[in-house]
C-alpha cells in the first residue's frame, strides 16, 4: 500500500511556477537546501520563511 502525501512546500513552488533552480536564485538558498526543505529532511523556520516570502511575492 502506498500513501501519497502532498508536500505543501513543493506544491507551493510548483503552483507559483518556479523551478528549484529559479527559487534558489531568488531566495538565496541552495538548491540542496530547497530540496531538503521540500522533502522534510531539513527543518529550519528561517529558511522556510524565505521560501514563503518569495512564493507570496510572485507576480504572474
Amino acid at each position: 500500500m502506498t500513501i501519497n502525501i502532498k508536500n505543501p512546500i513543493a506544491e507551493l513552488r510548483v503552483t507559483t511556477g518556479y523551478t528549484v533552480e529559479q527559487l534558489s536564485l531568488i531566495s538565496g538558498l541552495t538548491e540542496m537546501e530547497i530540496t531538503k526543505l521540500e522533502s522534510g529532511e531539513l527543518v529550519d523556520s528561517g529558511k522556510l520563511a524565505r521560501l514563503l516570502a518569495v512564493g507570496s511575492n510572485r507576480q504572474n
